[in-house]
């Protein structure tokens, strides 16, 4: 799995929460542009951030690590 793998479904599973960046950001105390950053697959993001990310999302930890070529959805 690569940065960019992670970013794609994050943005994804983001938009179908009917949440934008920004609204994330807020939620996990981070600012906009690390949101971008990790959704475009530039940063790694901790333990951490991905709990909390999931928890806003109501999602499981394993739907963020999904190939993006995987079809099942």
């Amino acid at each position: 799995m690569e940065l960019k793998d992670f970013g794609i479904n994050l943005a994804k599973l983001r938009i179908k929460a009917n949440l934008s960046g920004y609204e994330l950001s807020l939620m996990i105390g981070k600012n906009t542009t690390y949101i971008h950053k990790v959704e475009n697959g530039k940063i790694n993001v901790s333990l951490k951030v991905i709990l909390q990310i999931c928890e806003v999302l109501n999602i499981e930890p394993v739907e963020l690590f999904k190939p993006v070529n995987d079809k099942s959805e």
